[in-house]
């Protein structure tokens, strides 16, 4: 805007046109602001402008306005219908530059999911109508990040005779004076650190990566010690393992994937590499800050007629060829997708497939590096993942218990080339088919019950996106934020907690645990259990019908683990730590085990109690 054709001077704007307040003096600096709020579109221009247009996306649409030359630094869209949401929105605001301008503007529906939290987060906007904001109702906000907000305006359901169910449409303009100063900060010279200005100064909400008071790019991530750096390296796995992260246009999620990879020891960055099938200036930003290496993807032809997950088999199909030297069939390569370069991005025997709402432990590589063996000693093997569904307070706080299970999940998940090539490029989907990628591998798991994924009981990795095709809203806020992930790298893996991960000695190591558990008979919903660390093990009536399975559901809630459906089992059999108890959950008739239930035992049903 400034010195430009949309100068205060040149952009046609009369003085009876501008808004004018009492103490403020029209200069060349200043430039006027347009917004409106309604149930269809948010829109809003600067000087006559147009800036942005929200025409799709319920929730609350968050524009942030460099101070200096009035252009756009970042949107976001949060859908603060769901619940949880707002906390992403906080997240945001709260990493936004200071001097910043915030727009906020309400699109259809915005306010059914604000709490205390999202509700304070506006009024230290200076927001007067937080707390009024009800369903439905339409507003508008404009506030300097830091500093004193600029104008505001409110639309009612209840009190504006509209004859429609939304507040009435919201027109807000106001003026305001940009800075004289563009406001850099006084980092090093390095390039680098130029790079993080002009970063800085193109895109907003990276938090203390373009915070001036962090003055070096290497403060803005956490410390490992450099030992635990200096044994990974060692590891034969580290000159192959490479890290592969499908992204979309979701840059500040991928902010924090990015940032979690750089602060776990274990992995080459110049083995990461970020895969996006659209080119973006701000991704392509962020990936050359963080020097991690960027692939466009391209879509099929056809991709506005195709599901997302087609979309995402695309994309992993493309990652498979280009990082894993697949070779797939002409059936099942869609057209449209780019070309692939004549030498492969780089070649490895074990690819970390990330998604870019996924959040890594420091120690993550240092578990991928400890149960890799494992691969190579039981073919049953088929990969190893970094999340556990259970992950929960209640029943997760092992660092050194990893645990086999027959149900394939696909997250933060390590792939030896071994997989691929014998389970999942055999079945790959043709190009017209709806199925995912890992259909095959599921396939393979229904048909040889042996076939099995290792993953840890504390989690190593953590999702925290609230807008993804599978998980987001209020599912996020429900079963996701409450995940628990491990937070060190001081400690130590004992070796048989690697060697019984081998499929006889896990078999034998789960039967003789159940055999020498104390049989607990215990509502754990109305109750609380004692302390201690005595084995335990429970038995529940599920026959592993997926839909007969209220019991099991029911007696995980009121353990506290994941209740949608049973996660995490190895023959019906779940392992849990519940108050410093090791604890076997074994369903009955489902699993082998059950003819360990004791004559006398008494199943206890859970159905009716509720989680404490």
């Amino acid at each position: 805007i400034r010195n430009s054709e949309w100068s205060m001077n040149k952009a046609n704007i009369t003085g009876k046109e501008k808004v004018k307040f009492a103490g403020h003096k029209i200069t060349e600096n200043t430039v006027t602001l347009t917004v409106m709020s309604s149930s269809d579109k948010v829109f809003m221009s600067l000087n006559k402008r147009e800036i942005y247009r929200g025409l799709e996306d319920r929730g609350m649409h968050v524009v942030v306005l460099h101070g200096h030359t009035g252009k756009v630094t970042a949107t976001r869209v949060f859908d603060t219908f769901f619940n949880g949401t707002e906390q992403d929105m906080v997240t945001f605001v709260d990493d936004v530059q200071s001097g910043r301008i915030i727009v906020f503007a309400i699109r259809d529906e915005a306010a059914t999911g604000l709490t205390w939290k999202g509700r304070n987060l506006l009024k230290s906007m200076g927001a007067r109508f937080a707390e009024k904001l009800a369903y439905r109702d339409m507003w508008i906000l404009i506030g300097r990040k830091g500093g004193l907000k600029l104008a505001e305006s409110y639309s009612n359901v209840a009190i504006e005779d509209t004859a429609y169910e939304w507040g009435g449409p919201l027109f807000l303009r106001t003026d305001f004076d940009l800075d004289e100063t563009a406001g850099l900060c006084e980092w090093g010279s390095d390039y680098r650190e130029e790079m993080r200005q002009k970063f800085c100064q193109r895109f907003d909400g990276y938090g203390d990566t373009c915070r001036c008071a962090v003055k070096s790019f290497d403060d803005v991530f956490f410390k490992t010690d450099r030992q635990v750096w200096k044994e990974l390296e060692r590891s034969p796995l580290y000159d192959d393992l490479a890290v592969a992260v499908m992204a979309s246009n979701r840059p500040h999620y991928l902010y924090r994937t990015l940032k979690s990879v750089r602060e776990a020891p274990g992995v080459r960055l110049d083995r990461v590499v970020v895969f996006v099938d659209r080119a973006s200036r701000e991704i392509t930003a962020l990936t050359k800050l963080f020097g991690v290496q960027l692939v466009f993807t391209g879509r099929r032809a056809d991709a506005l007629n195709i599901t997302t997950p087609v979309i995402v088999r695309d994309k992993m199909q493309y990652i498979f060829t280009e990082m894993m030297a697949a070779k797939f069939p002409t059936s099942a390569v869609p057209q449209g997708m780019a070309e692939h370069s004549s030498f492969p991005v780089l070649s490895c025997k074990h690819l970390v497939i990330l998604e870019d709402d996924m959040q890594i432990s420091v120690d993550f590589f240092k578990y991928m590096h400890a149960v890799a063996p494992v691969l190579e000693r039981d073919a049953s093997v088929a990969g190893i993942s970094g999340f556990n569904y259970n992950s929960y307070s209640l029943v997760a706080s092992s660092l050194t218990s990893f645990y086999r299970t027959n149900r394939f999940q696909s997250l933060a998940f390590m792939i030896p080339a071994r997989t691929l090539h014998d389970h999942i490029i055999p079945h790959w989907p043709a190009a017209h088919s709806k199925e995912t990628w890992y259909s095959g591998l599921e396939t393979v798991f229904q048909q040889d019950s042996n076939m099995a994924i290792i993953y840890p009981e504390l989690s190593r990795c953590k999702h925290f996106g609230y807008t993804g095709y599978r998980i987001q809203g209020s599912l996020q806020h429900a079963f996701f934020d409450d995940h628990k992930i491990s937070l060190t790298t001081g400690y130590d893996i004992p070796a048989e907690s690697i060697d019984r991960l081998e499929r006889v000695a896990y078999d034998s190591w789960q039967l003789n645990k159940v055999k020498t558990s104390l049989p607990v008979s215990y509502n754990f919903c109305k109750y609380e259990y004692p302390y201690g660390e005595e084995p335990l093990v429970v038995f529940v009536n599920y026959d592993g019908n997926l839909e007969q399975d209220a019991n099991l559901t029911a007696t995980l809630k009121c353990l506290g683990a994941w209740h949608l459906y049973g996660e995490g089992d190895w023959k019906s059999t779940w392992q849990f730590h519940y108050h410093g108890h090791p604890l076997s959950l074994v369903a009955v008739p489902g699993s082998p085990y059950s003819a360990l239930m004791p004559g006398d035992y008494s199943m206890t049903d859970m159905t009716g109690g509720s989680a404490r």
